[in-house]
């Protein structure tokens, strides 16, 4: 059976967005249907709409993007919690329950960033560890049908290609440590199949459709 739904993941400036771009050129060539979903905590049309709101009765709210003031908030406020509970909520939605669907109506999905990631994004931003039992086996838990490729490049080769390149969500140096740690530490433990995001795009195309068996 070929897979339904590819994750794809990996620090700023692995390839992801190459390879993506190489996959939906595939799938229309070859007349595959697909969807790509990227998901990030906060930072979904929903989640957006939501904060938008709140900032319009509550002034004293921070504005958007990064801040010492928003950072606090988030971190060490009812209203930070509030933020983690619904952003999870959407996510377990999404990587769950609307991904299943699609799939249902024989569609491909390709999730740009995936379960790990977004527990990472956690960790970063709100210092809290949810690398629980819970979380590992449910959350984190492998799913039928489903391919989760991680594209890995060294933090240098990051730092160099994020400078000549356009990034939306950055992460910060600091952050990007953290986040290439933890990846190493947990992706051979949730099934991942980690690849050599320094090799020729086209070379990781083919591999990736092997992999995927379309």
């Amino acid at each position: 059976m070929s897979i339904k739904v590819i994750a794809l993941s990996g620090i700023d400036g692995c390839g992801k967005s190459t390879q993506i771009e190489l996959l939906e050129q595939y799938f229309i060539t070859e007349n595959i249907r697909y969807k790509v979903i990227w998901a990030r905590p906060g930072s979904t049309s929903f989640v957006l709409l939501m904060k938008a709101i709140a900032r319009f009765f509550f002034r004293s709210l921070p504005k958007p993007g990064r801040s010492e003031e928003r950072e606090g908030l988030m971190k060490n406020s009812s209203m930070g919690r509030l933020w983690f509970y619904l952003t999870f909520l959407e996510l377990i939605y999404i990587y769950k329950i609307k991904a299943r669907i699609i799939t249902m109506f024989n569609y491909k999905v390709i999730f740009d960033r995936h379960t790990l990631d977004s527990v990472i994004d956690y960790q970063i931003l709100l210092e809290r560890n949810l690398f629980g039992k819970w979380v590992v086996t449910r959350f984190l838990g492998s799913d039928k049908n489903c391919i989760k490729i991680c594209l890995d490049i060294s933090l240098d080769e990051s730092f160099e290609r994020c400078n000549n390149k356009w990034e939306p969500f950055p992460d910060t140096k600091e952050e990007k440590v953290i986040r290439d740690s933890i990846y190493r530490e947990y992706l051979p433990l949730h099934g991942y199949i980690t690849l050599d995001g320094t090799r020729n795009s086209q070379d990781l195309h083919k591999n990736i459709i092997s992999l995927i068996g379309a």
